[in-house]
């Protein structure tokens, strides 16, 4: 061998811990691990069902970017709906004081992607909402907004009263109660995330259950639905005070799922 080809040899073999580097980033795919908190929230407000979330997120092998979440809830007697997440809300420090006060510094975000890196873990409260809902109410609630500006500049002094007893006001109060859609018993919840890159998810399935007590209470927010959009169009009177208005939430325990 010449001296030549020992130097090509050896300029060669410099090059293959880089090029098992590359092959290891394209074949090996990022494991995705996301761990709930042991509660969550499960609500129904002019936001339509709501289920809230602490988790954590980890990954392995390399860094994920995810753009989007959707959990998929099938109750016991085989309904089945798709809620995906509408906020992300991160705590970075709390502090209490010797007087008991505590400040929390958190950031509230809507979700466009998700950054999940190798080093760390990553907590978020992450809120869940029905896309169908929102897809309904939309239009029922621009045609209100639409009546409701024809009324104004047409009937100044009487828009406000006509508003409240239109026909396009009842048609968003009765969209939005016929969305309700919790009731008693047991629920899978199955997680999935979507990225521009391939990945593994584990631990994908967990279980909660809902009383006949929680969903009584959460049927009592169907009042409030009335009652919020009412006091959005009295607002527009002088001196008008709206009520204070309590949703009502259950907390429900989640746990893995033995099919997971």
């Amino acid at each position: 061998m010449t001296p030549t080809e020992i130097v090509a040899y050896i300029g060669a073999a410099a090059w293959l811990p880089q090029i098992a580097t590359w092959i290891y980033r394209r074949v090996v795919q990022p494991i995705v691990t996301i761990v709930p908190d042991k509660y969550a929230e499960v609500g129904f407000t002019s936001y339509g069902p709501i289920f809230n979330m602490r988790m954590a997120f980890s990954v392995e092998n390399k860094d994920i970017i995810i753009d989007g979440f959707e959990l998929l809830l099938q109750h016991s007697d085989g309904d089945t709906y798709t809620l995906r997440w509408a906020g992300l809300k991160e705590t970075f420090s709390e502090i209490t004081d010797a007087s008991g006060n505590r400040q929390v510094i958190e950031r509230d975000q809507t979700p466009i992607a998700l950054k999940i890196g190798t080093e760390s873990l990553i907590e978020k409260f992450v809120r869940f909402q029905e896309p169908r809902y929102h897809e309904t109410d939309r239009p029922v609630f621009s045609s209100l907004i639409a009546h409701f500006n024809f009324l104004k500049r047409s009937n100044p002094e009487n828009y406000v009263s006509q508003a409240l007893s239109s026909k396009e006001l009842f048609s968003v109060l009765e969209t939005r109660q016929k969305a309700f859609l919790w009731k008693p018993g047991h629920y899978q919840i199955t997680l999935r995330l979507s990225s521009p890159k391939k990945f593994k998810l584990t631990q994908s399935q967990f279980d909660f259950e809902l009383t006949s007590i929680d969903t009584d209470r959460l049927k009592e927010n169907l009042n409030n639905l009335e009652i919020e959009l009412k006091d959005i169009i009295k607002s527009n009177l002088p001196d008008f005070k709206s009520e204070t208005i309590n949703w009502n939430w259950a907390n429900v325990n989640v746990q893995k799922s033995d099919t997971a």
